[in-house]
């Protein structure tokens, strides 16, 4: 499905601008990588990769509300798989790609681990990304925040449907950094993620999991029938290696001091 012919429901469009003080509703308006520099109603032009681009407003725009409304931050939206510098291989996660018909249509979720710094977040979220441009309902947030809302409880009944639409109706959904709330953890947590992970396997339904835990880390955490759902339902890809952000930071820089602005991508 081209970026081009993706739409948004006016609920859906609405709930963006609300949630986004920075977007406009038109290209014409604003760009997130060109920022009309030309001024209103016309393309704008970028520096990128040695070279002035002219802009595809329209496109810039249109996908990063797609990936705004997937839960997918700025900082990913603008990384390509060319951007990853760690050690560790990343074939398993391309050939998931490659065959996703399969794995998807048989509810199979990938789980990252590894230590901090190893890639598992941005490569989680580069896969959700190829995942939103192929036209999959996706969504990506932080264990910690299903947590709060958990607890924060319903404000209103749009929002617990917005919740079960986003959790558990995705057909993909990506849970990052698993684990971190077991530092103050709850009775709560636990239940949460035991109850999203049988819902969603129930379903047939991908779920893409980052954490720090090993298997028995999970297993003390969480217990030992979330991980018997984990193993049924996931590929398990680990990762190793020295923390890579050192790397993502001086190159960020230097590109900075280029004058050169990254496309979304």
């Amino acid at each position: 499905m081209s970026v081009r012919t993706q739409i948004l429901t006016d609920s859906e469009h609405t709930r963006l601008l609300r949630e986004n003080p920075h977007l406009r509703a038109s290209y014409n308006d604003w760009c997130p990588t060109c920022g009309k520099n030309n001024g209103p109603g016309k393309p704008g032009t970028y520096f990128w990769k040695g070279q002035t681009h002219e802009c595809d407003c329209e496109a810039q725009l249109r996908l990063h509300m797609l990936y705004l409304h997937a839960g997918i931050g700025t900082t990913y939206q603008r990384l390509s798989w060319e951007d990853y510098d760690g050690t560790s291989s990343v074939e398993g996660i391309i050939k998931y790609v490659d065959a996703h018909k399969a794995y998807i249509q048989r509810g199979m979720g990938l789980f990252f681990t590894g230590p901090f710094g190893s890639g598992k977040t941005m490569l989680a979220n580069l896969a959700l990304k190829d995942f939103v441009r192929l036209g999959y309902h996706c969504y990506a947030t932080t264990f910690a925040s299903t947590i709060e809302m958990f607890t924060a409880g319903w404000k209103s009944a749009e929002e617990q449907r917005h919740f079960q639409d986003r959790f558990v109706g995705s057909e993909i959904l990506l849970l990052d950094d698993v684990g971190r709330e077991l530092l103050g953890s709850t009775k709560l947590s636990v239940t949460t993620f035991d109850n999203i992970l049988r819902s969603r396997v129930q379903y047939g339904r991908p779920t893409f999991i980052t954490t720090n835990l090993d298997s028995d880390e999970v297993e003390t955490g969480y217990g030992s029938a979330v991980l018997s759902l984990l193993r049924e339902k996931s590929i398990v890809l680990p990762f190793d290696g020295e923390d890579f952000r050192n790397k993502a930071n001086q190159r960020e820089r230097d590109e900075i001091k280029r004058g050169e602005v990254r496309p979304i991508q």
